[in-house]
């Protein structure tokens, strides 16, 4: 519990910090630069590729056929390749894959080992303005799958057994994103829903298959990409929320 607690705020602040950099201190530095992008290309039929590693955190609470519910700090962390591509301008489709683990220490320490994750989602332009300080605002929805496993010991009719857990995260998040542009950065802020349709299996005959639930489901999220060439086909990206869960991603994205 204590070593969950310290995740959670190491996060958290890790978090607030970030807010403060992109939203004060960054446009300073980035304003200062004389780096003057060229005019923004057509964007029609291109391919994104993005490679990036995230530190999650969200309680979790779990349905017992008892009517008994246990909450836990779940903590995951993920490595991640994502594809995206736009083929008409308002829409964007991508589809993502790579490995992610669980950790549940309120759960009889679970520990799952890396899973293969995998998912998608769409991406729709709702608002844009091409003016100098270009504006855009987006709605996103996006599902996330893996399944991690441990041994573990549990108490099982007054009985202490050593069992296999299997836990299957089944992720779904709706985000509502503001972005806009200053020379050589792209930051954005934004409010997100999240729910999870989880189970956490146990092998034994007493137990079986447990939903397991979200604590919260309203969040926000923060970010920024960060061009490193003028033709803006190289972007370093980082990106935060916070509520639902404290999660910290920080990755690169190409262009073709």
């Amino acid at each position: 519990m204590k070593y969950a607690f310290r995740w959670n705020t190491i996060i958290s602040i890790i978090c607030f910090g970030f807010l403060l950099f992109i939203l004060d201190i960054l446009p300073v530095c980035a304003e200062s630069l004389n780096i003057r992008p060229v005019p923004s290309r057509d964007i029609k039929g291109f391919l994104e590729v993005s490679l990036y590693t995230e530190l999650a955190s969200r309680t979790v609470v779990e349905e017992t056929p008892q009517g008994i519910n246990f909450e836990g700090d779940a903590e995951s962390t993920r490595l991640m390749a994502r594809l995206a591509t736009r083929p008409w301008h308002p829409v964007e489709f991508y589809i993502h894959a790579g490995m992610a683990n669980l950790f549940i220490d309120q759960f009889n320490d679970y520990r799952g080992d890396y899973g293969f994750a995998y998912g998608g989602g769409i991406s729709l332009t709702l608002y844009e303005n091409q003016g100098p300080n270009r504006l855009k605002v987006l709605a996103r929805g996006d599902v996330l799958n893996f399944e991690t496993t441990d041994h573990v010991w549990t108490v099982i009719n007054s009985q202490d057994e050593f069992v296999k857990e299997t836990i299957m995260w089944r992720e779904y998040t709706l985000d509502g994103i503001g972005i806009w542009r200053s020379p050589n950065w792209e930051p954005f802020i934004g409010a997100r829903f999240s729910w999870l349709d989880s189970e956490d299996n146990i092998k034994h005959p007493s137990v079986g298959r447990l939903s397991l639930k979200e604590d919260r489901n309203l969040g926000m999220i923060m970010g920024t990409n960060i061009y490193l060439d003028k033709r803006e086909n190289f972007a370093v990206n980082i990106e935060a929320t916070l509520i639902d869960q404290a999660s910290l991603r920080i990755g690169v994205k190409l262009w073709y």
